[in-house]
């Protein structure tokens, strides 16, 4: 059976923005020159800004050198029932207070909504987690958000529970 989609609609900025609020992993764009770079990467999302950390690496040159970036969220129940996010904004590192204050974020955030063992973002050592890794940000500057929730819509020719001499043909 091919599947015949119902509408997909789009959602309106607050749906799009609680979705980023709901989640904590996503898919980060960003680009230099001809190169497209793609990565999966966890996030938690403040007043209106993505909140991330990476060790250095080829993400953060590219970054660096053009901060233009957007992240994909979604979620996604099958085929037919999904939503999702995309969210444009500038690449911002964070040094010092500003770094320690998102990566306590990220870390108190992430632990309550992921049911793990609530660690106190007072017992971790910021200072040591962040010597190891660059923290940046993203303030949203604009979204758009799409979703779906459907029935998938069968062909008349489709509707019967009964096998025919061609679906037995197929299963052989």
């Amino acid at each position: 059976m091919k599947p015949n989609h119902g509408t997909i609609q789009t959602l309106d900025d607050l749906d799009g923005l609680k979705l980023l609020k709901e989640k904590q992993f996503g898919h980060l764009a960003c680009h230099v020159k001809d190169e497209i770079y793609l990565v999966p990467i966890t996030y938690v999302f403040d007043e209106g800004y993505l909140y991330c950390h990476s060790k250095a690496g080829r993400k953060i040159e590219i970054m660096r050198t053009n901060p233009q970036i957007c992240i994909q969220v979604e979620d996604v129940t099958d085929f037919f029932h999904w939503k999702s996010v995309i969210a444009w904004g500038r690449f911002e590192e964070l040094s010092g207070d500003d770094a320690a204050f998102a990566m306590r974020l990220m870390i108190k955030t992430i632990g309550e909504k992921e049911h793990a063992k609530r660690v106190s973002s007072l017992e971790v050592d910021i200072e040591a987690e962040m010597e190891s890794r660059i923290v940046f940000r993203m303030k949203v500057d604009k979204s758009t958000a799409k979703h779906e929730d459907s029935e998938p819509v069968r062909p008349q020719s489709e509707l019967s529970d009964r096998p025919t001499q061609k679906d037995y043909t197929r299963m052989a």
